[in-house]
């Protein structure tokens, strides 16, 4: 949302249209609301200060008054009326800087306030942040982005979901994907993050990125996995086994020897479909293959034939066996 449309709203200056697409734009989600509500906050605290303003420069020029020198009344006018003018100059330089430096307090400390939210429906998405990193949101992720001039840090705080970064290098400013208590930091590489609640993990698909969660700290590189789940206490390293983790980025499912029961966990979760494999003697099947991101109905009717199965739907589920 435009900062200029939200102030023009908090002015009350907006016109109906533009009053109700921002209401629904703070109603969408918690993040608008709170950002909406931090400068709330800053407007009503420099207007509170604008007061206090007016009260001490009363106070000044009152002062002034009984301390001038007695000098001829045309000349006592004009320097008055100069020094009006320089008052009501003073105010007008005076708010916005207080306006400024209310802002860039609530943004320090909340964080939010400057952040972009990025999110995704039931699609996935493709943005450029600022820095020229690339990002791709699979469906129903919610990321937020922050870097300003002051800060030697690029921050996204990652909500829910699974991105892939494409980090573009920058020494001075590290790159710090935040989910949850776990933290990763990086210079310049491309990597996976997904988060589940508690769960977060961590795939390198270049360069190397560094892991912090539960008290300790790894280094990964290509083709390696991390796996911390912050309520279990659980903390799992290992070797990347297949790239199915990458279908949402290039929308491919490519199979490399990999087992039926791992090729049904990535469709049930790309197509948000309920998948099961009910005869437990064929969930170590193998395939290798690619498919490519369309019609599931032709993806399993595929595997069907090849792997010799039956495919079955019941209800809202599909059922192998």
């Amino acid at each position: 949302m435009d900062d200029i449309l939200l102030t023009k709203y908090l002015l009350n200056e907006t016109s109906e249209a533009e009053s109700i697409s921002v209401r629904a734009w703070i109603a969408a989600h918690p993040d608008h609301a709170r950002r909406y509500e931090h400068l709330q906050r800053i407007w009503k605290t420099s207007k509170s200060l604008g007061n206090q303003l007016t009260v001490n420069e009363e106070e000044a020029w009152h002062r002034f008054v009984e301390r001038r020198d007695s000098v001829h009344t045309r000349r006592a006018g004009i320097q008055a009326q100069r020094m009006g003018w320089l008052r009501y100059a003073a105010a007008l330089v005076l708010l916005p800087l207080m306006l400024w430096a209310l802002y860039d307090f609530w943004n320090t400390r909340y964080g939010d306030a400057a952040s972009i939210v990025y999110e995704t429906g039931e699609s996935t998405h493709t943005y450029t942040l600022r820095d020229g990193s690339i990002i791709t949101l699979n469906s129903f992720a919610t990321l937020r982005y922050a870097q300003t001039a002051r800060t030697k840090q690029r921050i996204a705080t990652l909500e829910e979901g699974e991105v892939f970064f494409k980090v573009k290098s920058d020494p001075d400013k590290p790159f710090i994907v935040q989910s949850g208590e776990v933290t990763v930091t990086v210079l310049g590489t491309s990597f996976h993050v997904k988060r589940s609640g508690d769960e977060t993990e961590v795939i390198v698909e270049s360069g190397h990125v560094k892991v912090s969660g539960l008290k300790r700290q790894v280094e990964l590189s290509l083709g390696q996995k991390l796996l911390i789940n912050t309520a279990t206490q659980r903390f799992e390293e290992e070797r990347v086994s297949d790239q199915l983790h990458n279908y949402y980025v290039d929308n491919r499912f490519v199979a490399v020897n990999t087992p039926l029961w791992r090729i049904v966990e990535v469709l049930s979760e790309a197509y948000h479909t309920e998948i099961q494999i009910e005869n437990p003697q064929i969930r170590d099947l193998r395939m290798t293959t690619t498919f490519h991101r369309g019609d599931l109905d032709r993806i399993l009717d595929v595997i069907g034939m090849t792997l010799r199965i039956e495919v079955k739907r019941q209800g809202n589920k599909i059922v192998l066996r």
